[in-house]
């Protein structure tokens, strides 16, 4: 997540399922994953802010975003603090090692993500939201690892007894790529279920669900009861902005 991104369809569908859950009695926790800005034009789809069909998803997310996408130094305490997430809990602390020396960069990140853990130890589920996706190839002293999050962070939240879900932005791989990934996870923590939703508006993202088996039927349920409100059913321009995802 980078602060430029505030605002984007993204953000919009990504409150919208995290509110929902929220609303079925889940303790979230979000970990924003938060990295620096970089200029670039990504994360700028706000076209959505000038069709008021788009309104019908979430009215409450739609008019904080439509008041956020434009606020100059836009930042995500603002979202954490526009009441839209009521009840969720925050790990907001910045991910900048790039500009440390390659040996430092592991150990920065492992205090990042302990701190992460403490900060959200009364959470039931784990929102991860990085840049990009998971990654098993790249390692904490490369410069870009900072946009992923690792298996192993995926992994100590989970063997504490928390589920999380993670983005994954599926645009970026190839369906070769995105098969591997969904099989990564698995060698990791063969004994955890998976469950996947598509947001499909503008590009393609996926957040992919890793459950224990004592909260797989709440899960299953959950994520088919979401995908009966609007977000699953209502059509705007013949399309849905949530669907399920084979996984």
């Amino acid at each position: 997540m980078k602060n430029q991104y505030i605002g984007d369809i993204g953000d919009y569908g990504k409150y919208g399922m995290l509110r929902f859950f929220a609303s079925q009695g889940i303790k979230v926790g979000l970990n924003w994953y938060l990295t620096p800005d970089d200029g670039r034009t990504d994360g700028n789809h706000t076209e959505y802010l000038s069709d008021e069909r788009m309104r019908i998803y979430d009215t409450d997310v739609y008019d904080t975003m439509k008041r956020l996408a434009f606020t100059p130094d836009k930042n995500i305490k603002l979202v954490e603090q526009s009441g839209i997430l009521d009840g969720m809990i925050f790990y907001n602390p910045m991910m900048d090692f790039e500009p440390l020396h390659w040996s430092k960069r592991s150990e920065s990140r492992n205090k990042w993500h302990f701190d992460a853990l403490n900060g959200l130890k009364d959470a039931d589920l784990i929102f991860a939201d990085p840049d990009n996706s998971l990654t098993v190839s790249k390692k904490p002293t490369q410069k870009d690892t900072q946009k992923f999050i690792l298996p192993n962070e995926v992994s100590d939240y989970f063997r504490r007894g928390q589920d999380v879900v993670y983005y994954h932005h599926r645009s970026r791989k190839n369906e070769a790529g995105w098969m591997e990934e969904k099989r990564q996870i698995k060698r990791y923590l063969p004994e955890a279920h998976l469950l996947a939703v598509a947001f499909r508006r503008w590009s393609l993202r996926v957040y992919i669900f890793v459950i224990h088996s004592d909260k797989l039927d709440f899960y299953r349920k959950a994520v088919n009861d979401f995908l009966q409100t609007s977000w699953g059913r209502e059509r705007v321009d013949g399309k849905v902005p949530f669907t399920l995802e084979d996984i």
